[in-house]
Parts: structure tokens; sequence; C-alpha cells
């Protein structure tokens, strides 16, 4: 069941995601699930690139979207865990394009990037894991209260959004001949069902849909 904040969500994004298809319904354990698969997932997408390539539609080069992956997984950690701390619920929202700019993400190696994201990710599950049920954990001066649910599918969607920028990304950039049949448009690589099934696959991608249905 969604709350405010993936209603609030759900009206920028749309339901699911205009973009990703991501479905703001998703279990909360079932996107977790999904956060613990992303080191694996991204390094699977990019085996072969160089972190450089650029979509014209798009700011950010393939290794920047890596680095913000995992520089938003840290900071939401860093609150949740501050939180549980007792730091208290009031967060600051930091700016993603002034973070990419100081950190220089342009500059940080992909295999860089990418330690940094199989660390955050294990910084992350550690700290959701000293939390439990729907009381509200933080509130967010533009996002309001924010559950662990919120948090989890909040979280979810933005690095699953990415990793669509990132595929988008490798299929129109400019390929050497290994990597071209990686990217051809129109093929859609897959990863693990959300509930185990569909022969254990699933199209995190616009276009291919799992059989099964997710809860409404």
């Amino acid at each position: 069941m969604m709350g405010p904040m993936d209603r609030w969500e759900a009206s920028l994004y749309g339901d699911p995601c205009r973009e990703c298809d991501f479905r703001w319904s998703i279990d909360e354990e079932a996107a977790l699930q999904l956060i613990s698969e992303l080191p694996d997932a991204y390094a699977e997408l990019l085996l072969g690139a160089t972190g450089t390539e650029r979509h014209p539609d798009l700011t950010w080069s393939v290794g920047a979207y890596v680095c913000h992956v995992a520089d938003n997984l840290r900071i939401w950690s860093e609150r949740v865990g501050g939180a549980h701390e007792g730091a208290g619920p009031a967060i600051t929202p930091y700016d993603e394009n002034l973070l990419a700019e100081a950190r220089r993400y342009e500059g940080i190696p992909l295999v860089t990037s990418q330690w940094s994201l199989r660390h955050s990710v294990a910084d992350y599950l550690e700290a959701l894991a000293q939390t439990s049920g729907s009381e509200v954990l933080l509130v967010h001066p533009e996002r309001g209260d924010m559950t662990r649910a919120d948090i989890v599918r909040a979280n979810t969607h933005d690095a699953l959004h990415h990793l669509w920028d990132i595929r988008r990304t490798l299929e129109v950039a400019p390929l050497s001949g290994s990597q071209r049949s990686r990217y051809r448009p129109g093929v859609r690589r897959r990863f693990r069902c959300w509930r185990r099934r569909c022969s254990g696959t699933l199209s995190l991608f616009r276009g291919t849909r799992c059989r099964w249905p997710r809860p409404q």
C-alpha cells in the first residue's frame, strides 16, 4: 500500500514511472532485494564501458551516474543511521548537481565509482536493518514525513531509474565491436524477477513486463 510520500513521488514521476517503468506499489522487501543486487546489475551492464559515454539528452556521463547513485545511497544511510542514533528525524536536502561538481564526478574512474557503489549498498542495507515498523523515520523538507517503506522505495527508484539512463546511453554511444552486440537498440537485458518467478528473470526497463502482476 502506498503512503503519502509514495503518492507524492507517483504524481511527480508517474505510476509506473513514465520513463523507467518503476511501480511505487512494489513490496518493501522486494525493493530492498533489488538494492542488494545493484552492484551486480550495474557491473553487468557496464562491462566493457569506459564511463565517459554520454547521451545527447542527458547532462551526466555514465560514470557520473554511478557516482551519484553511490553517493545518494551513502547519504541516505547516514540519514537513517543518524536518526537511529538519536539525531532526530529532520534532514537537510542536498543539491545533486552541486555535489557532482564538488566531487568532480567526470574525473572519477568507473572502477572507483563501482567500488563506491558496492560499499554504499552494504552501508545502506546495514542502516535499514536497524529499523522496522511503519513509524516516521525522517522528515524531508520537500517530501514530508518518510517511513522506512517510503525511503526504500524512493531510493530504489533513483537507482533503477539511473540504471535505465545508463542503458539508454550505452545504446546510442559509439561502441567497439565487442560491445555492440550487448547494447543493440531494442535488446533488453534481464535481471531477477522481483518475485523469483518468470524463470528467475525480469526486465527492469520499460517495454518488458513480468507476467506476474505486482501487488497494487
